[in-house]
């Protein structure tokens, strides 16, 4: 199992202004907890002992929060970024003698991601990416054609199905070795480069499918979601 986690806490969460301009987003309560508690907890349920935080903006305040992690049972590495670097920049900035595999998550979801199968993926693969299942329904009847005039197809209001990026992912030691020899530290990379970077030199990667709870909180609407409607997080 991972011994290693790490949550990118560094984003200004604009989407959540004017929240955010007093609070950082990972700090925004859900319930009685804020946000990055629910992923440190869920993170520690899972066996993960050691955890790297990455952050930027308003950064003291998610330290004097957090601190050292004793309380949740963890302990807490802090990252600091000069600027925001990306998902994988901010890879760039584990320590120099870190040759481990590990479990990477946005710091605004909370979820019951199944960790142990992304970390059973990785004896196979090199990076796995977790997938969300999506349906958006079309208010309309969609046609389809042969390419012509002919109709091949009538589907009436439809339901479109399509998997989304879940913000989490299982990057191996291949992965992380890459990464210290191949991109600059503090370079702005984000994870969609980095998966082109790694399938250009011929690595593996999967895509773990979580058919079970997850809430972005990265937007107004979601975030009230949570909080005014009880919904069940978790």
């Amino acid at each position: 199992m991972f011994k290693y986690g790490f949550i990118m806490a560094g984003g200004q969460g604009k989407r959540l202004r004017p929240l955010t301009s007093a609070i950082p987003k990972p700090l925004l309560p859900v319930g009685d907890k804020p946000i990055i508690q629910f992923i440190i907890e869920h993170m520690r349920d899972s066996g993960i002992s050691e955890i790297f935080v990455s952050v930027n903006y308003k950064k003291e305040i998610v330290k004097s929060f957090l601190r050292d992690g004793s309380r949740y049972g963890v302990r807490i590495t802090y990252i600091e970024e000069s600027e925001i670097t990306g998902t994988a920049g901010s890879l760039t900035l584990l320590p120099e003698d870190f040759e481990d595999q590990i479990l990477v998550s946005n710091g605004d979801l909370i979820c019951d991601v199944d960790y142990r199968t992304i970390n059973e993926m990785l004896a196979q693969c090199d990076l796995v990416l977790t997938g969300i299942e999506k349906q958006v329904p079309v208010d309309f009847g969609v046609l389809q054609t042969n390419g012509s005039s002919e109709l091949v197809s009538w589907e009436e209001k439809p339901k479109l199905k399509y998997i989304i990026n879940g913000g989490i992912y299982g990057v191996s030691k291949k992965v992380i070795g890459y990464i210290k020899n191949n991109i600059p530290r503090n370079q702005h990379i984000d994870m969609p480069t980095l998966w082109g970077i790694m399938k250009d030199n011929g690595m593996k990667l999967a895509v773990h499918i979580h058919r079970g709870k997850w809430h972005d909180v990265g937007r107004m609407e979601d975030y009230m979601a949570l909080t005014e409607r009880g919904e069940e997080i978790t």
